[in-house]
């Protein structure tokens, strides 16, 4: 049987990790992993030789031989869209993936942008960013949460967040699953493959943690604070809580892109 091939526009500044995150969240027999780059951001800037070994510059005819296509997120919450500078691109990738129907999953911030474009849903700042570890409830049945339980414990990371009232009066979408705390978790398209989670379900167990050493390293970032219920508080080392909602999710997201790869064979 062919392979299931899978186009991944990586847009993190942790290029490798996010790659490798994604490669063990896929990791199933039968998955082929292309990991793409945005062309317009590096036109004119030296990528690290370890990226351009592992991935190339977004080829929009090669993604229409694609099975499935994921946007990762992208630290630019906190950027109105015009405002970045590889949003253009984007859009054309976001247009072109419309079009054709392959399942989509946009995660955080593709998951941001792929609203804006398609359903025309506008990004609001949170009053401070969202960080840890936190339960999910689930509002309405999904495929992709089938074999996750009820208040399944899930990362947010973001400083932005898409309007609730723009979802809820669209007919072509549904919010599937809600944080403690209110924030969207999983929303999907009622009449296309087109699947957005705001978690950072790829994550390993010392994502969170990498993410927070950044911030205090980083001159930009002010008075950054540590993820909430992460650290166990016996040796406040970093737990996996979601790690078999990661499994779940995925293989239930990379079994819709198989039983559609067959009806279009």
């Amino acid at each position: 049987m062919e392979p299931i091939r899978i186009g991944i526009l990586n847009l993190m500044q942790n290029k490798i990790e996010t790659m490798n995150n994604f490669q063990k969240a896929l990791d199933l027999d039968n998955v082929e992993l292309t990991f793409y780059y945005s062309a317009t951001r590096y036109v004119d800037r030296v990528l690290d030789s370890e990226i351009t070994d592992n991935m190339k510059p977004l080829d929009l005819e090669e993604v229409k031989d694609l099975d499935g296509f994921i946007i990762s997120g992208s630290p630019v919450e906190k950027l109105d869209f015009p405002q970045v500078s590889y949003f253009d691109e984007i859009n054309d990738l976001i247009d072109q993936l419309n079009q054709t129907n392959i399942p989509q999953l946009y995660v955080c911030w593709g998951a941001m942008a792929a609203l804006n474009r398609i359903y025309n849903i506008q990004k609001k700042l949170l009053p401070h960013k969202v960080f840890g570890i936190f339960q999910n409830q689930i509002l309405k049945d999904s495929k992709y949460l089938e074999n996750i339980s009820d208040n399944f414990p899930a990362p947010h990371a973001r400083y932005a967040e898409m309007d609730h009232e723009e979802i809820q009066n669209n007919p072509h979408l549904s919010v599937k699953a809600i944080s403690e705390n209110g924030l969207l978790t999983l929303a999907e398209t009622v009449d296309k493959n087109q699947t957005f989670i705001f978690s950072h379900l790829e994550y390993q167990r010392d994502g969170l943690d990498k993410e927070y050493r950044r911030e205090l390293a980083s001159s930009k970032v002010k008075h950054p604070l540590p993820a909430l219920n992460y650290y166990s508080p016996l040796d406040k080392k970093p737990t996996f809580a979601w790690k078999q909602t990661q499994l779940n999710f995925y293989h239930n997201w990379l079994q819709s892109v198989s039983e559609y790869k067959l009806t279009t064979c």
